[in-house]
Formats: structure tokens, sequence, C-alpha cells
């Protein structure tokens, strides 16, 4: 854990005087960008794990695993990269969401078993498919908009092509 967190209390409040790296703040000024609806290939940047409270409207009734996936797209129209969140939640209900980006990033085959292994480093890199779509959502202030949806994510073709070269960080 990062030497910034220790200015924290026990609730994760972050004290008046504490120094927040850079890194932590990241790009917070970086504008939305909603990108139009298809089919984009994939790459896992960044994996997260925590846990998942449910609320009194919540489909899923209990606590369980959660994770996050920052799954980065270029954007068609400016050549730019930019990143998709993708929630994965460890529970009995959704075990055909996990087959499936399982499925996607090619360390599972439908009809075999899965054996979950949420280590980083075995999904930082890896690459997929994804479609895309558009989802209306109204804010707490009552304003409509419109949210990239990932819709579904592909299963990996097997090909005879070699693979891509590895991903490394920062591009």
């Amino acid at each position: 854990m990062s030497e910034y967190y220790n200015n924290t209390n026990a609730y994760g409040e972050i004290a008046d005087d504490a120094v927040i790296s850079a890194a932590q703040l990241g790009d917070y000024d970086n504008e939305y960008t909603l990108l139009p609806e298809g089919d984009y290939d994939f790459t896992v940047v960044k994996m997260e794990t925590s846990r998942y409270m449910p609320t009194a409207t919540s489909k899923i009734k209990k606590p369980c695993k959660k994770i996050t996936l920052t799954l980065r797209v270029i954007n068609p129209d400016t050549g730019e990269n930019v990143d998709l969140f993708h929630n994965l939640f460890i529970y009995e209900t959704t075990l055909g969401m996990i087959g499936q980006y399982y499925d996607s990033i090619g360390i599972h085959k439908k009809g075999t078993d899965l054996r979950m292994d949420w280590r980083p480093e075995v999904h930082i890199g890896k690459t997929g498919r994804l479609k895309l779509t558009h989802r209306e959502y109204t804010s707490k202030t009552g304003e409509k908009g419109m949210s990239n949806n990932i819709k579904r994510l592909y299963p990996k073709e097997v090909s005879s092509q070699p693979a891509p070269q590895s991903w490394k960080q920062g591009w």
C-alpha cells in the first residue's frame, strides 16, 4: 500500500494535511467520451478488487467480491485511447458473465470447467473484443444523459495467426 494512505483513518477518510500523489489523482479533468456503438478490441489495463455491499434496491442482495476491470479501447473518431470500466460481481447468479469474460480474454473455453484466478498479473495485458452500446441514465439532479455500456464480451477466436506482441504499460 502506498505511503500516501498513512493519512487516513479506519473509515478511509483522508486527513486534512494528507499528501496525495499525482499518480493517485490520475487524469481527473479528463472529459467523458461517449464512443460510437459497435464492436471494439480491448486490452485489460487495470484490475481492482473490492467488496460489493448491496442496497435495498440492488439486484444482487448479498455482499460479494467485486472485480472492476479497466478495458482500454481506441476511439475510432480520434485514434485516442479510452478506458471503459466493467464490473464483475463474484456471485452465484453472475456465473455466466464471469465465464463470458474469461472466454473473451482466451483463458477459458465454453463447455469446460473454469478455475477462477483473480491475480492481476493473470489479466493485465490480455486482449479481447466487446460490443459497446449506449445506456440512458438519470443523474441524482434529474439530468438525463447517455453512457458507454459494455453489452457483450465475445469469445476469443482460435486463430492460426501468431499472437500479437505483449502489451506494455504506458502506451
